[in-house]
């Protein structure tokens, strides 16, 4: 069986392509299979893929564009390893990266999916992500705990529990699987920067921001209803200000607010037992005082 399957979908993507191949190419473990699912690419991505020459490449191609949902779900279906690595076309993974995940895994059998920490291409600026199961699930509330492009998942959680991308969440399937698989095995983020991720126009978190963050929302609501709560509007917006660290401490009313609707998290949570109540208390104080930090 082969170790890791390398999932890339891929769509006009020729600008960093090129990069994006050789990195995985590169890795200083080799024993994998490398998907790489083209979507109908019009820009000479898929000439230059056609061009490649490596065994462990497997180019899938689509006749029309089916999008990176359909692509990533094709990916898990064709999948032979016993890790599924996801990759982007436009990102840069480290030469160490799949050996240190790999280990890690070995490791950490109870863990079915591990993020990595990213540097972001334009500017080097590093970004740390939640680290233990308990902090990812918790934060899992209020944004994305992963990377994408850095995770790493046992094949044999997501085909024993029938765990796919969900259509649904278009633009935000990721966020949503996170959360799947939270319900199934448990998580992590290895605090090492083992990928270099690229901002450009053409990325679906530029081109498709507010279908995205609409889609991302539903998310959210999700999760707080399986607390059995039904957000107002009112509520809903203070939960997002804890989001961007911008709980409006100067205006007690407001601020007030916020406290009250920490204090339902908690209250909900603590009946239900879906998240660690000690964990999930840590962060909702950490918000607050990273917002009094921006305020001042």
């Amino acid at each position: 069986m082969t170790k890791i399957s390398v999932l890339m979908p891929v769509y006009n993507s020729i600008r960093y392509i090129d990069e994006a191949v050789n990195s995985i190419l590169r890795q200083t473990y080799k024993d994998f299979e490398f998907l790489i699912i083209d979507d109908c690419s019009s820009d000479g991505t898929l000439e230059y893929l056609q061009n490649l020459k490596d065994r462990r490449i497997r180019l899938i191609t689509h006749a029309q564009n089916k999008g990176l949902v359909y692509s990533l779900n094709e990916g898990l279906d064709l999948a032979k390893g016993e890790y599924i690595a996801r990759m982007d076309g436009d990102d840069i993974s480290a030469p160490l990266r799949f050996e240190r995940q790999l280990l890690y895994m070995k490791q950490n059998p109870e863990v079915g999916v591990l993020g990595t920490f990213m540097t972001f291409l334009h500017n080097g600026l590093h970004h740390p992500k939640p680290e233990s199961h308990e902090e990812i699930c918790c934060w899992q509330l209020f944004y994305c705990c992963f990377v994408h492009p850095t995770v790493f998942m046992r094949s044999s959680v997501l085909k024993q529990n029938d765990i796919r991308y969900d259509p649904d969440f278009l633009h935000a399937e990721d966020y949503e699987i996170w959360n799947q698989l939270a319900a199934v095995t448990r998580l992590a983020n290895l605090p090492e920067y083992l990928l270099s991720y690229r901002i450009h126009p053409n990325q679906v978190s530029t081109s498709y921001l507010q279908i995205q963050n609409e889609t991302a929302d539903r998310v959210r609501i999700k999760q707080l209803n399986k607390l059995g709560i039904v957000p107002t509007e009112e509520e809903f917006t203070i939960h997002k200000q804890f989001l961007q660290y911008g709980i409006p401490v100067y205006d007690f009313n407001l601020y007030s607010k916020a406290l009250a609707w920490a204090e339902k998290l908690l209250e909900h949570n603590l009946r239900k037992g879906i998240y660690h109540q000690a964990t999930l208390n840590s962060l909702l104080s950490l918000c607050f005082t990273r917002s009094e930090n921006n305020f001042r």
